[in-house]
């Protein structure tokens, strides 16, 4: 991957998405937490991944709002993001990362770019809408994306959420045999929208406050479902969601259990969507090894950086 184009992106999120020194460029609010993941039997035999083969895995969980600014509202920033480093018995990281989008709005790093420069503020101070008109008219696949960043409501809480991981990985099998797949997290309470009639009587940052309060009232659990495509369906588009009917099976279930007292060291910690061990390989889309390669110009940064002054109090230091 160039690293001038993941530099060009990094600077078009700090400058046109809200970003704060001393957070990450996206995702820069939330809180991670404890908990552990179990496969089911159904995809021992799919997969030699170490996670996969039934026994309890720790695991660290991060739940955030995908906005550039760690002070970004609940109400108007509704995108979410659930990513989750496995620590495996040998040792070995594995991790993921996915959003509530039903699919990405780029499918190429060149598209990233263009979407993040598309908020550069230009009539009153607000980004021009003819800018993101004339990218759909030139990549239509990623208005179901588009559409979802505009009409969705925003979630009561992280637990009925669905979280998708919308890249193409392949699960590899002891005995060799390959079967590409996609990922999503589906809430074990089932998903919901936060009623209008609650929406003003939320703070701004409900959202962490909430998981807080559930925690300490019980686990938190999603099922981790394994989506398999048909010849017709893309593996190399995360702009393009697979059609619901998709075959599926359940693979697993994920159990947070509570909220890391020093939110300080993990900030630190990167969720590379990348993240496959043996047992698993990623696919040709090219925005795999680019969100990667951003994820890591990212955390250079803000390695090198001291946090604002008016960091959000509920995040931990």
């Amino acid at each position: 991957m160039s690293h001038a184009l993941v530099e060009s992106a990094v600077e078009a999120m700090e400058k046109y998405t809200g970003a704060v020194r001393g957070y990450r460029r996206a995702h820069g609010r939330g809180l991670v937490c404890r908990g552990s993941f179990q496969a089911t039997p159904a995809v021992r035999e799919l997969s030699g991944a170490e996670h996969l083969q039934g026994a309890v895995v720790p695991a660290e969980v991060r739940l955030s709002n995908a906005a550039g600014s760690p002070h970004a509202s609940d109400h108007a920033s509704k995108v979410l993001g659930l990513a989750v480093r496995f620590h495996l018995p040998s040792g070995k990281i594995a991790s993921w990362a996915a959003t509530n989008l039903p699919s990405f709005v780029a499918r190429t790093p060149e598209d990233f770019l263009r979407v993040v420069t598309a908020r550069k503020p230009a009539l009153f101070g607000k980004p021009n809408p003819l800018a993101i008109f004339f990218y759909l008219l030139s990549r239509p696949s990623a208005f179901a994306a588009m559409k979802a960043i505009a009409t969705m409501p925003p979630a009561p809480s992280f637990a009925h959420v669905r979280f998708n991981g919308i890249h193409t990985y392949y699960l590899v099998a002891l005995h060799g045999a390959r079967q590409p797949f996609r990922y999503r997290w589906e809430p074990c309470a089932g998903t919901a929208a936060l009623p209008s009639a609650e929406r003003g009587a939320r703070p701004a940052h409900y959202l962490l406050d909430e998981l807080r309060a559930r925690l300490g009232a019980g686990p938190v659990q999603w099922s981790l479902v394994f989506q398999f495509p048909t010849p017709v369906d893309r593996l190399d588009d995360a702009s393009r969601a697979w059609p619901e009917t998709r075959p599926t099976v359940v693979a697993g279930t994920l159990t947070v259990n509570r909220v890391d007292a020093d939110q300080g060291p993990l900030e630190t910690l990167v969720f590379d969507p990348t993240g496959v061990v043996p047992g698993l390989e990623l696919s040709s889309d090219p925005l795999l090894r680019f969100r990667s390669d951003v994820y890591g110009e990212s955390h250079r940064r803000r390695a090198n950086e001291s946090r604002a002054a008016d960091a959000p109090p509920d995040m931990g230091q």
